[in-house]
């Protein structure tokens, strides 16, 4: 639980400001004062004169967002600082901070002027005007922070300044109750402290409860980034975020550059790592990425051979899953019967362990390949039983409104963290992002290079889509060919707010597998009643069945978090009066409080109630106290 108390000082400009916390679901514009947030309204994590409750299990990453709201007077040199955590056993928890980044998004996703795109049907993207505004993505660290996104903070009038705040919780870490202190300054002077408690449950995070695969264009890493170090850096990014980066090989060659990251060696404390999923794979390898191979001739054939025996002396294949990508969308491609046939006849052993995927939205029991990649929109988790029966697994590809959440800047904080939940709730086998570092748009109709700090609108095609932050769920640490005034001076790139909720997302999907394995209808039943319409069950036209806000998540974790903790401890009550359905598929709370109220849960859908008093008899017969 984190824990936050606004102290008010006399001296001016503090006694002007506002210091307030919100979790991670939400994104604040920078012109977002005097919202219900700052006052406790609908969220989750504070409200004033009350304490802030975070919790979180072993090996897992949490965050907050500390707001700055100046009022009539302008702040400068706002820094927000944290001191280490003291708790049970002395161990250092990680604290990173972020400046959060503002950019002007003047328009919503669109195709020829429409409301529909590639992203969301017609009628079932966000509310005209909802996510527009000067609003944050790109988080940069407060050690590099750059003088047009500076550290300490320059904060305009009646605007906000928000710092990120990571804390990791190390694997080994004993439960019990960590405590610190958030100090918020500007120019020296005290504006607010806010004491933090971070409570460890008596359980550990899976590894990897989703299974993913991120692209990344190494073309358009090394020309904007310009290191030869940025490529493992991002492959340690994603992984602290339980995210697998593609392995794109070509060459034997190919598969030695990267094994560090497919046995896991890369991420090991020897290796400089320490975060989440110390030590494991990235459990991904693709060949010949988006077709590049071609057609499946007597070369090319044996180059995959070569590589299969590359991949077999080093065992990968016991750890990841390894594909060739015969064809990119184009279903009447003859290239992945072709692919098919020739791997299953060749003489190669090795090269027979490898299994054809392609990216197609048809029928995936009839599609003439091992893996069908499913776009969102078309993915049916009957669909995929069925073809699981005739020994094909089908994959999901990229999002889709309102059967998915998507990558857009121009959507809801949370719409990535519904990855992670519909991925457990279906038993989807892996999630493809199509990509995160496309800087250039350079499909036909695209706009070529531009600055992702700058410039929202980042995918555009022949067929009139202009789509905002598609393709960029990274941000460049440097910028040497182009639009250098912007450029950080990092080797790498930078997370987004997106990428962070992703993370949540596959998070919760741990507590949703480690909950189900003690109580499994009545996890179902909390993930049910967050989600009520996902995938094939979603109606196009109508809006997500989900809630565009965290407090909703937020309850939903904390309802499991009831049954992972050792002997059902409760991990504490949501600041505030509950937390009030936004839509029907949120979570209403009550808890154990200073009163002596008993811990209970409702499920805020129409016709549920019955639902969850069954669920709650049924804790009540197996001695769990509700």
């Amino acid at each position: 639980m984190v824990v936050v108390a606004i102290t008010s000082i006399g001296a001016s400009p503090a006694r002007a400001a506002k210091v307030w916390a919100i979790d991670d679901g939400e994104r604040i514009g920078r012109e977002a004062v005097g919202t219900g947030f700052a006052a406790g309204v609908e969220n989750p994590v504070w409200r004033p004169g009350q304490p802030i409750r975070l919790f979180a299990l072993r090996d897992e990453v949490v965050a907050l967002q500390v707001v700055v709201e100046a009022d009539a007077r302008p702040l400068d040199g706002v820094t927000v600082e944290l001191a280490p955590l003291g708790g049970p056993n002395g161990r250092a928890i990680s604290i990173d901070r972020f400046v959060e980044h503002f950019f002007h998004m003047p328009r919503a996703s669109s195709a020829r002027g429409s409301d529909h795109n590639l992203a969301w049907a017609s009628g079932s993207g966000p509310a005209p005007g909802a996510f527009l505004g000067v609003v944050p993505d790109a988080l940069i660290p407060v050690e590099v922070a750059p003088s047009w996104a500076p550290w300490p903070m320059r904060v305009a009038a009646r605007q906000n300044g928000v710092v990120w705040i990571d804390l990791t919780v190390p694997r080994e870490q004993a439960p019990g109750v960590y405590r610190g202190r958030v100090i918020a300054r500007a120019g020296g002077a005290t504006l607010a402290e806010l004491p933090l408690e971070l409570e460890v449950l008596p359980a550990t995070l899976p590894p990897r409860p989703v299974a993913t695969m991120l692209y990344y264009g190494k073309s358009e890493l090394a020309r904007r980034v310009g290191d030869a170090g940025a490529e493992r850096q991002l492959w340690t990014l994603l992984h602290r975020h339980r995210l697998s980066p593609i392995h794109a090989v070509s060459s034997p060659a190919d598969v030695r550059a990267q094994l560090a990251a497919l046995d896991g060696s890369l991420y090991t404390p020897a290796a400089g790592y320490h975060g989440p999923a110390e030590g494991l794979g990235d459990g991904i390898v693709v060949i010949g990425m988006y077709g590049s191979l071609g057609d499946a001739t007597p070369d090319a054939v044996r180059t995959v051979g070569e590589i299969a025996d590359e991949l077999a002396a080093h065992r990968v294949f016991d750890t990841a899953d390894v594909v060739l990508y015969a064809e990119d969308e184009d279903c009447r491609s003859p290239r992945g019967a072709a692919w098919r046939a020739a791997l299953t006849g060749a003489p190669n052993v090795n090269a027979r362990r490898v299994r054809v995927a392609w990216t197609c939205s048809e029928e995936p029991k009839h599609q003439p390949v091992d893996v069908p990649i499913v776009g969102a929109f078309a993915y049916d988790p009957a669909a995929a039983l069925a073809a699981r029966e005739v020994g094909k697994e089908t994959w999901i590809y990229s999002g889709y409104r309102p059967s998915t959440g998507t990558v857009l800047t121009d959507t809801e904080a949370v719409s990535l963290r519904t990855v992670g939940w519909i991925a457990a709730m279906t038993a989807a086998r892996r999630w493809f992002i199509w990509e995160t570092t496309a800087w250039y748009d350079g499909h036909p109709g695209g706009r070529g290079p531009f600055d992702p700090f700058v410039t929202p609108e980042t995918y555009h095609n022949k067929d009139g889509d202009a789509l905002m932050g598609d393709g960029v769920l990274l941000y460049p640490g440097r910028q040497v060919d182009r639009f250098t005034e912007h450029s950080v001076g990092l080797p790498g790139v930078l997370p987004s707010i997106r990428l962070k909720n992703l993370r949540r997302g596959i998070e919760d999907a741990g507590y949703l597998q480690l909950a189900r394995a003690s109580h499994r209808e009545e996890a179902s039943a909390i993930a049910r009643a967050l989600l009520p319409r996902i995938l094939a069950e979603a109606v196009p036209g109508e809006p997500p069945a989900w809630s565009e806000h965290g407090a909703a998540f937020f309850a939903a974790r904390r309802a499991l978090a009831r049954f992972v903790a050792d002997g059902g401890v409760d991990p504490g009550p949501p600041a505030g009066v509950g937390v009030r359905p936004h839509r029907p598929a949120e979570l209403v709370l009550g808890w154990r409080g200073g009163g002596g109220l008993r811990w209970r849960y409702l499920i805020g859908i129409p016709g549920a109630l019955l639902v969850a008093a069954t669920v709650l008899a049924k804790t009540r017969r197996r001695g769990v106290s509700p």
